[in-house]
């Protein structure tokens, strides 16, 4: 088992509730050239969960299950960053108000610009959820390294979704970290540049067919893990 200092790794916790979808009016346009108006960020998405695919579906930018934010009219703000800074993949949330009081999601990511942190609650949950509600994030993660791998730093990461991701030691002191795709640097968009990756995302592109079949990108589903090839970040 990997080593760790889980024991030293701070708990924060922190309010947030779902933010309503962010569409701005008028025409976007693909890279074809075609305008289209479609659903895209923030909002309860009642038929997208983790585990679906990322492909094929009627929308742009879609987060899915629920996104949220600790003040949707200052996203960049106080209390809203240290939302987006503290919000660790697979940390514990659970709903404290309304119909779905004492419900129970996990973390699943965080997409910039709209600067959400998105939550996954089973289906039944969703159906009872307002954008009135309350969601407490038991905020764990940051700072946590690697004792044996001083070399790795971690971001973003709850130490219990660590152990379950079964990674193993090599030899020559290498870890095997299994992951569902593997995509090259060439295929990295908006992200690029940015001073840290403790929020915020980052866009793997699309737009060439041959790529995407070589990489077999098409398969990709909300929730993988994958591995960015060649970056230097």
């Amino acid at each position: 088992m990997l080593k760790t200092n889980e024991d030293r790794l701070v708990e924060i916790a922190m309010q947030c509730r779902p933010g309503p979808p962010r569409i701005k009016p008028g025409w976007k346009v693909d890279h074809e050239g075609n305008p289209f108006i479609l659903p895209g960020i923030g909002g309860i998405t009642l038929n997208i969960r983790v585990g679906d695919s990322a492909f094929g579906l009627a929308g742009d930018h879609l987060e899915p299950c629920v996104s949220c934010s600790a003040n949707s009219e200052k996203p960049f703000e106080f209390p809203n960053n240290s939302l987006q800074l503290l919000s660790c993949v697979g940390n514990a949330a659970v709903i404290v108000s309304g119909d779905a009081k004492g419900e129970k999601g996990i973390v699943t990511g965080h997409h910039g610009g709209s600067e959400h942190v998105m939550i996954d609650f089973p289906k039944k949950v969703l159906d009872l959820l307002t954008y009135d509600d309350k969601i407490m994030i038991q905020t764990k993660g940051q700072g946590m390294k690697l004792m044996d791998y001083p070399g790795i730093k971690l971001f973003n990461l709850d130490p219990g979704l660590l152990k379950k991701m079964k990674i193993k030691t090599l030899p020559d002191n290498r870890l095997k970290v299994p992951v569902t795709t593997i995509v090259p640097a060439r295929c990295m968009g908006s992200g690029l540049g940015s001073a840290h990756v403790a929020a915020g995302d980052y866009d793997v592109m699309t737009s060439d067919p041959a790529t995407v079949k070589e990489y077999k990108l098409d398969m990709l589903k909300f929730g993988d893990f994958v591995a960015l090839l060649d970056h230097d970040n």
